[in-house]
C-alpha cells in the first residue's frame, strides 16, 4: 500500500486491469482520475470516488484536444490504455495498424513527454507505463502488435536512463496474456484465449504487481517473472526459439 495520499492519473480505465488498478487505489484513499470512452464505465468509476474523463485517443490525440482534466498535475501517471489486433499481417487493415501505433505508441510517447516535464520541474513523479510480454517477445498474428510494444519499451528504456537523477521514476510492467476484455477483442475467434487456458494471467496477479511498483519501483518486471528467461532465449538463440515457439503462440 502507498502510504502517503497520492494524486494518480490512469489511462484506459473503464475495463480490465486498468479499472481495477483504479478501484484498488481508491479503495487505499488516493485522488484517481481515469480516462477512455465507455461512459457509462466511467459513470460507476465516479460514483466510487474517481473523477472522470472521456478520452477517445484515436480522434483526440492532439495536446490541443486533450480533455482538460488529463492536463492537471499528477505525482503518478500509469499509461494502460492499449489497442491490439491478432491477425496475420497482410490480414490488418491499414487504419488496425494505424489504430495500433496511435495508442500504443503515439500516444504514451507524447503523454509521458507532456507529463515528465513538470514531474523534473518538481524533482519527483513517477511514469508507469503498462506493455505487454509481447515488447519482448514477438509471435504469429501479433507482428505489427509486437513492433508497438517492442517500441514501447524501447523509448521507456531509453526515457528512464534520460532522467535518471530527476527524481522522476520510469516503470514498465510487461505482462504475459491476461484475462480481460482486451483478449476477447484481440482475438474475437476467441481460439487464442482457450489454448491459453490455466496459462492466462488474471487481472489480479498483474494488478498486485502495478501496485507493487508503485511502492518499490524496478524499471522493468516481466510478469510472471519467469517469463524473462524466454525473452533472453529470443536474442540468444532467436530461430531456435522462434521454431519451438511457432507452434505454441499459432494458435491465436
Amino acid at each position: 500500500m502507498i502510504e502517503k495520499r497520492k494524486r494518480i492519473l490512469i489511462t484506459g480505465a473503464t475495463s480490465g486491469l486498468g479499472r481495477s488498478v483504479a478501484e484498488a487505489l481508491l479503495d487505499q484513499g488516493h485522488e484517481v482520475t481515469v480516462t477512455g470512452r465507455n461512459t457509462s464505465s466511467l459513470e460507476q468509476l465516479l460514483l466510487k470516488g474517481a473523477r472522470t474523463a472521456t478520452w477517445d485517443m484515436l480522434t483526440q490525440k492532439e495536446e490541443t484536444t486533450w480533455p482538460i482534466e488529463v492536463k492537471d498535475e499528477f505525482d503518478v501517471v500509469i499509461l494502460n490504455a492499449g489497442l491490439g489486433f491478432f491477425k496475420e499481417h497482410t490480414a490488418l487493415s491499414p487504419e488496425e495498424i494505424h489504430e495500433m501505433l496511435t495508442v500504443n505508441v503515439e500516444l504514451p510517447i507524447l503523454f509521458s513527454r507532456y507529463h515528465s516535464q513538470s514531474f523534473q520541474q518538481r524533482g519527483r513523479g513517477q511514469l508507469l507505463f503498462i506493455g505487454s510480454l509481447a515488447g519482448r517477445m514477438a509471435s504469429p498474428k501479433a507482428s505489427v502488435y509486437a513492433a508497438t510494444k517492442h517500441a514501447l519499451t524501447g523509448y521507456v528504456q531509453g526515457l528512464r536512463m534520460e532522467l535518471m537523477g530527476s527524481g522522476v521514476d520510469v516503470t514498465i510492467v510487461q505482462p504475459g496474456p491476461i484475462d480481460t476484455p482486451f483478449i476477447d477483442k484481440a482475438d474475437a475467434s476467441g481460439n487464442y484465449k482457450k489454448s491459453l487456458g490455466k496459462h492466462l494471467l488474471s487481472i489480479e496477479t498483474v494488478r498486485d504487481v502495478v501496485l507493487e511498483q508503485l511502492v518499490r519501483p524496478q524499471g522493468e518486471v516481466l510478469v510472471p517473472r519467469h517469463l524473462g528467461i524466454g525473452a533472453k532465449l529470443t536474442q540468444l538463440v532467436p530461430l531456435q526459439f522462434e521454431r519451438f515457439g511457432r507452434s505454441i503462440y499459432a494458435k491465436k
